[in-house]
């Protein structure tokens, strides 16, 4: 069960790693008009980071043990919240 979990969760991350990298336009408009390339090279930095955590998660998969699957949720959690954190930090205010 954890086993096609972890693959379904490498599906996602490889098609949001895809969004971030070939298709910030729809991302862009949360932040500023002048923060444009400095947003663009953000989204990403954090969409190859996420293609990183795709194929990870594809290794742990196959490896098949417990204690690698939660070591890498673990890290794949710290991940997201510190992309939550700093993307709220750049998008632009009201």
């Amino acid at each position: 069960m954890i086993r096609i979990l972890l693959f379904l969760l490498a599906l996602i991350l490889l098609i949001c790693s895809y969004y971030l990298i070939k298709k910030p336009n729809g991302l862009l408009v949360l932040f500023s008009k002048d923060s444009q390339t400095e947003s663009r090279q953000f989204l990403r930095r954090f969409g190859s980071i996420y293609a990183v955590l795709g194929i990870m998660a594809v290794i742990v998969g196959v490896l098949d043990n417990r204690s690698y699957s939660m070591m890498y949720l673990i890290l794949l959690l710290v991940v997201a919240a510190i992309f939550a954190l700093l993307m709220g930090g750049k998008t632009k205010k009201g």
